[in-house]
């Protein structure tokens, strides 16, 4: 929990620090990716999970079309918890209409 405090301390005073104004295709280039409210829950399920580990990388892998209306959003997300490293595959199925999410799972990649 302290570590995300810190991590919204440090957007902020980041924030405050740029406060140059933007045109309209300066914005689009900085605009958030479709997927990122899943990455961000993807890594809040995770460090719920994994409660002593550190998320040290993350990756998006992509969005599957499963049927008309739904979808799953995958991520790779790379964990450090003491000298161990480890992967973490996150699947957030969702609606499509209405954005609900319909299941999330997680599962440990192999470490060879």
């Amino acid at each position: 929990m302290l570590r995300h405090i810190v991590m919204k301390a440090v957007f902020v005073l980041l924030s405050l620090t740029h406060s140059e104004v933007m045109t309209a295709d300066e914005s689009a280039l900085h605009a958030e990716p479709s997927y990122a409210k899943w990455g961000k829950m993807a890594m809040e399920e995770t460090s719920k999970t994994y409660l002593n580990a550190s998320i040290i990388d993350y990756k998006y892998v992509g969005r599957t079309k499963l049927s008309e209306e739904q979808a799953e959003e995958s991520f790779v997300l790379w964990l450090r918890k003491d000298a161990r490293e480890f992967g973490v595959r996150v699947s957030i199925t969702i609606q499509t209409s209405t954005d609900q999410v319909l299941s999330l799972t997680m599962k440990e990649l192999d470490s060879k």
